[in-house]
C-alpha cells in the first residue's frame, strides 16, 4: 500500500492533522540568545508531481517550506535533523510567513515543539535537494520601492574580493567581515558584505570572475547607495548545474562577463556618493531646488525648524538600531528583549540612531529635509543619548531654539515620496558643515573673478598701511 503525506504546497492555517515527508536542505546553526534561549531552522522540501503542464518547472513556489523551533525544541531537534536527509514531519503550527527575513516564496512557516513528531524515512531518492529562487538583477534591487521588505535572491559574478577583517562590535563581540563586489548583466556592480561564517568561506580564496548565488541577502540603503549583506539565514554558494536550473542563465551570465572583461567595460556603481561627487554638486539656492525632480545640490541655508514630536506628542528624532545591520529593532513584549528581524530574529543591544524631518530656508523660500545618523549628530552637535537624558523642557528649548536659526551648508540629493497619491520632494542630506562666511566670502569673489585686495582697494584700504597695523596689534598681543 502506498503511503500518502499532504504536499507542502497545500500547507496553510486552515490545515490539520497532517504528516510531511521532506528532505531538509538547509539547515542553520543553533544559536543562543542573550536571554538564553535557542532558535533554529531548516528549509525543506517535498516531492513534487509533475503534470504535463508543470514538467518545464521542477519546483513550484510552494514546495519548499521553513521549518522553525525555538527553546528546548531547538536543542532537541538540533541533534536529529541533518543537512540532505529525508524526514516524516507532523504535530507542528503553521504560521504565516515573516517575509522580512524569509526569503523562501512560501506564504507559510511552520513551528515545530518538543512534543512534535519528527522521525528519519527512507530515501527513495524522488525528493531532489534544491531550493526555488527568484532571481532578481542587481537593476531590479536599485529600483525596489522599499528596501526593508524581506530579502533577495541574485545570481551573480564576484568582480573583486577583499581579505576577511575581524572587527569588534559595540557589544564587545568579535566578528569576522568581507566585502565583495558583484556585477551582473544589467551593467551594474554593488557591494555585498560577508558576515560572520560566511566571511571565511574557503571558496572565497579563488572566486573573483565566478557565477554565485547570493540568496537570503538584506538590502541595505545608504545615502542614496545600496549595497547587500548576508543574515544568518543566507546562502552563499558557487553556481553549478546542479543549484541552478536554468542552465541558459548561467551560461550566458559567464559569456557576458567574459566580453565585459575583455572590453574593459565600466559598471554603474550602486555606492553612497563619495566626497568627489558631493564637491561636483551644483550650488543653488531654495527656489531652483524646488523646480527640479532629481540631482545633488550644494545649498546655503538656516535650519528653520526641526520635526520632533509627532501629533501625539512622542519624540521622533531617532530609532532603536540593530548595531549589526542598522536597521529598526522590535520589542518583544514577552521577553522584554530587543530583537532584529532582518538579523533573523537576534537578540541586540540597540543603539540610539537619528531619523528626522527638518525645514531649511533662505533668501528664496524653505525646503524640506531628512536627517539620518552621523548627519544629526554634526547638525546638532549632540548624541541621541544626550538629547534622551535632558528633561522635556531642556529638550524642547534646544530643539526649538537654541539648534536652530543657524547656517550651514547643506549637500545632498532629491528624493520622491508618495503622499496622499501626490508626489512630494525632499532634500535627502548626505554632509552638513557650519557656514564658513570667509570662506563662502573667497568663492564668491572668486566667481566674480574679484581679488581681495581689490576690494581693499575699492574700500580705500591700503595694504601697506593694513599690513602695519595688524603687526601693531600683533607685537601689543606679545607684550
Amino acid at each position: 500500500m502506498m503511503e500518502e503525506y499532504f504536499p507542502i504546497k497545500n500547507i496553510t492555517t486552515y490545515t490539520s492533522n497532517w504528516t510531511i515527508k521532506a528532505r531538509v536542505i538547509d539547515k542553520a546553526p543553533l544559536r543562543q540568545l542573550r536571554d538564553n534561549v535557542h532558535i533554529m531552522h531548516v528549509d525543506i522540501v517535498d516531492k513534487h508531481v509533475s503534470t504535463a503542464l508543470q514538467c518545464f518547472d521542477l519546483y513550484s513556489q510552494g514546495d519548499t517550506i521553513r521549518a522553525k523551533f525555538w527553546g528546548k525544541a531547538a536543542i532537541k531537534w538540533d541533534e536529529v535533523l541533518q543537512k540532505g536527509k529525508v524526514y516524516t514531519f507532523a504535530k507542528g503550527a503553521v504560521d504565516l510567513s515573516n517575509k522580512k527575513f524569509n526569503s523562501i516564496p512560501h506564504n507559510y512557516e511552520i513551528r515545530f515543539y518538543e512534543e512534535s513528531t519528527i522521525e528519519p524515512a527512507e530515501d527513495k531518492g524522488d525528493i531532489v535537494m534544491d531550493r526555488h529562487h527568484q532571481w532578481l538583477s542587481l537593476r531590479d534591487i536599485k529600483s525596489l520601492p522599499n528596501v526593508s521588505q524581506g530579502t533577495v535572491d541574485i545570481l551573480c559574478i564576484i568582480n573583486s574580493v577583499t581579505q576577511s577583517t575581524s572587527i569588534t562590535t559595540k557589544t564587545g563581540k568579535e566578528i569576522s567581515r568581507r566585502k565583495l563586489t558583484i556585477v551582473d548583466d544589467s551593467g551594474y556592480e554593488m557591494e555585498l558584505i560577508l558576515w560572520g561564517d560566511f566571511a571565511t568561506l574557503p571558496m572565497l580564496e579563488d572566486a573573483e570572475g565566478k557565477v554565485i548565488v547570493a540568496a537570503g541577502l538584506s538590502v541595505k540603503e545608504w545615502q542614496g547607495g545600496r549595497s547587500c549583506q548576508t543574515i544568518p539565514s543566507s546562502d552563499i554558494k558557487l553556481a553549478t548545474e546542479e543549484n541552478v536550473k536554468d542552465q541558459n542563465r548561467l551560461s550566458q551570465l559567464k559569456e557576458w562577463f567574459e566580453s565585459a572583461r575583455n572590453s574593459n567595460e565600466v559598471f554603474k556603481t550602486m555606492k553612497p556618493q563619495t566626497q568627489a561627487a558631493r564637491e561636483s554638486y551644483e550650488p543653488s539656492d531654495i527656489a531652483n531646488v524646488l523646480t527640479k525632480t532629481k540631482g545633488g545640490y550644494v545649498l546655503n541655508a538656516k535650519l528653520r525648524k526641526i520635526f520632533w514630536k509627532n501629533k501625539d506628542g512622542n519624540i521622533r528624532l531617532w530609532y532603536h538600531a540593530c548595531p549589526m545591520c542598522t536597521k529598526k529593532v522590535l520589542l518583544d513584549e514577552d521577553s522584554n528583549k530587543f530583537k532584529c528581524i532582518s538579523c533573523g530574529d537576534a537578540v541586540v543591544t540597540p543603539s540610539q540612531r537619528y531619523f528626522f524631518h527638518c525645514t531649511f530656508i533662505d533668501y528664496t523660500g524653505k525646503i524640506n529635509a531628512q536627517i539620518s545618523a552621523d548627519i544629526g549628530e554634526r547638525m546638532l552637535c549632540k548624541t541621541p543619548k544626550e538629547l534622551d537624558e535632558m528633561s522635556e523642557d531642556q529638550r524642547k528649548i534646544f530643539l526649538d531654539g537654541t539648534a536652530t536659526h543657524r547656517d550651514f551648508k547643506v549637500t545632498g540629493y532629491l528624493k520622491g515620496h508618495m503622499y496622499n497619491g501626490e508626489t512630494r520632494y525632499q532634500l535627502n542630506v548626505t554632509r552638513i558643515d557650519p557656514l564658513d562666511y570667509q570662506a563662502e566670502a573667497m568663492m564668491m569673489l572668486e566667481a566674480m573673478q574679484i581679488s581681495y585686495d581689490s576690494v581693499l582697494s575699492f574700500l580705500g584700504i591700503n595694504s601697506e598701511e593694513r599690513e602695519a597695523k595688524m603687526a601693531k596689534v600683533d607685537t601689543e598681543a606679545e607684550a
